[in-house]
């Protein structure tokens, strides 16, 4: 079970942090080639939100609580089981309330052609993937290492 669990949780924080590094190295790629390409690929960024990013990190946080629950050599005092608790659910109300929201108002103006909000949010939406993205990598870090694990 708890080697089960330990690869769960391996691979959704793998899934969440390299999908969103794909993301930052195709993004502005995508958004320099403009007109329907940029389109499409907002609209499947978005969609990525809700059907990956967020379930991916969900699963993470549930496999994360779940191999406390099952290991008996860490327990909630850990501090890097608390780390990663805070900076998951960070992460996830990041990309909830900023990064797709963003994203969502920049595809909605480049539809009705106001391409001037199409950059500000743009802009929020990147710089929002851009801290999650740093974030969930400086927690693998914190985990690897189980840092003030005794």
């Amino acid at each position: 079970m708890l080697e089960t669990l330990l690869i769960i949780h391996i691979l959704a924080a793998a899934a969440w942090i390299g999908g969103g590094l794909l993301n930052l190295f195709i993004g502005p790629k995508m958004a320099q080639s403009g007109g329907e390409t940029a389109l499409i690929w907002l609209g499947a960024v978005l969609e990525a939100v809700s059907k990956y990013f967020i379930p991916a990190g969900t699963l993470t946080l549930l496999s994360g609580i779940a191999l406390v629950l099952v290991d008996d050599a860490y327990d909630w005092s850990a501090p890097f089981v608390w780390i990663g608790i805070v900076v998951v659910v960070l992460a996830l109300g990041l990309v909830s309330t900023v990064m797709a929201p963003a994203a969502k108002r920049a595809l909605a103006a480049a539809r009705a052609g106001d391409f001037p909000k199409v950059g500000m949010n743009a802009r929020t939406a990147a710089v929002t993937a851009r801290v999650v993205v740093l974030l969930l990598i400086l927690t693998e870090v914190v985990m690897v290492l189980r840092l003030g694990a005794s």
